[in-house]
This record gives C-alpha cells, structure tokens and sequence, in this order.
C-alpha cells in the first residue's frame, strides 16, 4: 500500500464551499456568533452600497494574537469532535471563512489582544491566480491602510471582520442597491429574533449590544413575555446521552389580548415565521424555530402554542445542527416523550380560545361536513378528525399541512349558504352520487392504507368507514374492502 497525501486544490474548494447555502443573513448572524464566543460586550455591524460597498462586523471582544489569527483563518480549524468551551457558539471551525466568503470575494481580519494588532485575509481573486492557500499577513505600516483599523484604538481587545468585494449580493450591478438593502433590512430583523436572550437583559453576565450603522437592535422575543396574557408554562427536561435538555412551552396570547404596538409588530415581523412549533436554541442562540418537526400536524387549535428547547452545544452530532446553525434533527430517543409535552402544551393552547360552538349534528355518524351551532348562528365547517382528513394530514409536512389549512379555511368561509337554501327552496333536483364506485373505492383504499400499519388496524378503519356519511352513500365499497381486509 502506498499513501498519496492530496491536499485540497485551494480554488476549487472556496468556490465550491461558497454555495453550501448560506443567505446573507444567516452568514452575518455566523460571524456575530464569534463575538460572542470571544466574549464581546458590544458588536457594531458597519455597511454602505456606495463606490466601494462593503460589510463590516467590529466587537470589543478578547481578540487574537497572530498566532491565533493564523489558526482561525484556517478551514476546519476547530474539529467538530473537539470539546469546546460551554459558551462556544461554534461548530466545526468553518463559519468565519465560509460564511464570510459565500457573500464576498475578500475577507479581510483585523484582531488586537493585549494591545498587539494583527491582520490576515483571503483573498479569492489572489487564490485563484496563485492556485494556492495565500494567506496574506499585515502588519505595522501595512496594517494602519487597512479600513476599520482605527477603530480597534477604542478598545483594548477585539476584532474587525471586514467583507468586500460582495458578488453575491445581486446578478446585476444595476440591482445591487436595491438587493443590499433589502438583505440589510431582513438581517437587521433576524438577528434581532436570533440573538434576542442575548439583547435583553444588560444585567445578564453574556448581555450583548448589537448595532447596525450606529442603531441599537431591540430584541425581538418569539414568546412576548412581556405580554401579562402570555402562559408560560412548567418547564420539563428531557436527556440525551446524560445531557440535560430544558423544554418549556408558552401558551400565546388571543389576539384580542395583544396591544396595537404588538399587532402592529406581528404584522413588521411576519416574514420572520414567527408561528406555533418548537424554538430550538443552542447556547440560547436561536437555530430554527416555527415548526413542528412532524410531532404533530398542523391545526388551527395550535397556532398559541410555542415550545423554546434549549441546547447546550456538546450534543450537536445527537441533533444534526449543520454547519450553518440554521437546520436541527429531534434524536429519535426523546423524540415521543417530546411528542407528549407537545401534545399536553397544545391542549391548554386549544382551552385558550374563545367559545367556537357546538357540534349539533343529529346521528352517531362520521361526516365529512360539520354542523356547527354558535350562539344561534349555523356554520358548516370541515370536519378535521374525518379519517380521510387524517390520512391526508399524515402525508404532508407541517409548510404543506398549512397550506392545506388554509384553503379548508377558504371553503368553509365561502361556503355558498345563500344559494343552497335557494335551490332547496325552488325543489331544485341535485346529485346524490357524484362519484364513480371506482374513484369511491380508490379514495376509501387510499384512506385505510394511510391510517394503518397492519391488516388489523386496516379492518378496523374499514368500520369506522362504514360510519362516514360520504361512504354510506357507496356500500358496496364498503363491501368490497371488507372483503378485502377481514381475513377472519
């Protein structure tokens, strides 16, 4: 056997790793991360679309000697196996690099720890003639032309992450303004949602200020607890592997209960996807948040529920957290005792709602429209725990399950009463069987086999089919999956 040592061809590898899916968000939100890895009170994001645009992140965290700096601008600097410190909001000693150079063509560091400065910088363009991992280093003379520079002079410690050269921001330097601007604004939202238990608080020991071009970030709390109508409730803990994970549900508040102000911000924060699900946070950085990693489907009786899940950060591997710390896997071992916290939290969140009316229809039956009585007033609505609406519900993701919500919402809301009661009233003939006995057996076949896992269960079904107005009205259906499923 004959070993080759094959390093990684330098411009290839940048290239390729600049498309591993960072948005200009998350990458930003990436490099504020190591501020506060790296211990920083105050972090200043810095940017302009003029002649020369660029972003910069500058922080009075404890910044690196040049040994150090050398290290970090290393890919894979840090292994992801590596034990890191409990405030550590890395992952795999990628972020800085990738994360910077998915959204521009020059990275530039400047760093000063114990009143000693450094810088270093890729530089894509000088990569890609060189065909080489260049690394250029400045120091002294070459140091003080470097943008920012100065304003380490305030600080006794910290760092300046300097973005230029920013090619991905728009196809066309005629749309590059508007592009910036727009990625500027989102960020500027985003980070206030990820970061928010780290802006709230400045009598917190890891309290952080985060400014965009001199404007201090307010923080932006998924849970409103400031809000006197929002319910939190008993935390529980679950353990992977021996280590603690705190889970606590809130019960959002009705919105008759939220003050203008508060509507007024639901409304300037809805492309955020602030919506019922599970806020998992790692080290209390927000990773993904506003869904229900299929624990449950998705129902108008949920939307006040949100469960914050707290991670400490040496279990990623157990959670799947990628290198962008946007993405997270439930590890099958807590998976069902988190599926019960989830489902108790929901059944407070449904007590919540206000009066909705009661079911009055008049049999024992299963029907696939419901009539609703409210306060005198009749209403049809869909009925939800139909065995062909769970069949449906069960093979779609919680994005999908929404959008089946609301176009059920869209039929009952339009639900043509006026016209109904017109051609009831005028003796006007309608259609009973509208369906093939072919396409009737398809769609009960399609429900029993989405609702079972075995022939037991699926014989089961078959009866509680029986009971369904819409199958009642096709027995030999009925029949013929009787036969088919009752082996007995």
């Amino acid at each position: 056997m004959r070993e080759v040592n094959l390093p990684p061809y330098a411009p290839n590898l940048i290239e390729s790793t600049r498309s591993i899916g960072y948005s200009f968000e998350m990458a930003l939100a990436d490099i504020v991360d190591n501020s506060i890895s790296n211990f920083a009170d105050r972090v200043d994001v810095r940017f302009s679309d003029e002649t020369e645009p660029f972003v910069a992140v500058i922080d009075d965290g404890t910044g690196m000697t040049a040994g150090e700096l050398e290290a970090a601008m290393r890919y894979g600097s840090v292994s992801s196996q590596a034990e890191r410190e409990t405030t550590d909001l890395g992952r795999f000693g990628l972020g800085l690099k990738m994360a910077s150079m998915s959204q521009c063509r020059r990275l530039t560091v400047i760093t000063k720890c114990r009143g000693k400065m450094a810088a270093a910088q890729w530089d894509l363009d000088r990569i890609l003639e060189t065909k080489e991992w260049s690394l250029a280093t400045f120091s002294g003379d070459e140091l003080q032309k470097l943008r920012f520079h100065e304003k380490l002079d305030d600080y006794e410690s910290g760092t300046v992450v300097l973005w230029e050269h920013l090619d991905r921001i728009a196809e066309s330097p005629v749309d590059f303004k508007r592009e910036f601007d727009a990625r500027l604004d989102f960020a500027d939202r985003h980070l206030s949602l990820v970061f928010h238990r780290f802006l709230e608080d400045k009598r917190q020991k890891d309290h952080l200020d985060l400014y965009f071009n001199n404007r201090l970030l307010e923080p932006i709390d998924p849970f409103m607890r400031s809000n006197p109508a929002t319910q939190p409730l008993e935390p529980e803990t679950l353990f992977v592997n021996d280590v603690p994970i705190i889970v606590k549900p809130y019960i959002m508040p009705y919105v008759s209960k939220l003050s203008a102000e508060e509507r007024r911000q639901l409304d300037q924060y809805k492309d955020l996807n602030l919506k019922q699900g599970l806020y998992i946070y790692r080290n209390k950085r927000l990773i993904t948040w506003g869904k229900w990693f299929r624990l449950l489907s998705d129902n108008d009786l949920q939307r006040l529920t949100r469960v914050q899940i707290d991670l400490p950060n040496n279990i990623d591997d157990d959670w799947s957290i990628d290198v962008k710390k946007s993405s997270a896997q439930i590890p099958s071992g807590i998976k069902e005792r988190l599926a019960q916290i989830v489902r108790q939290s929901v059944g407070k969140s449904e007590r919540v709602y206000k009066y909705r009316g009661a079911r009055v229809n008049a049999d024992n039956n299963e029907h696939v429209w419901n009539r609703i009585e409210n306060r005198g007033k009749i209403q049809y609505m869909v009925n939800k725990d139909s065995p062909i609406f769970k069949a449906m519900a069960e093979k779609l993701n919680d994005d999908q399950n929404r959008m089946l919500n609301i176009f059920v919402k869209s039929l009952e809301d339009v639900f043509p009463y006026g016209a109904v009661y017109f051609d009831l009233a005028k003796d006007k003939e309608y259609t009973q069987n509208t369906l093939p006995t072919e396409e009737a057996y398809a769609i009960a076949k399609e429900t029993v086999e989405g609702l079972s896992h075995t022939p037991q269960e699926a014989a089961v079904q078959v009866k509680n089919l029986a009971k369904i107005d819409l199958f009642q009205k096709y027995p030999e259906v009925i029949r013929m999956l009787e036969k088919e499923y009752n082996h007995d």
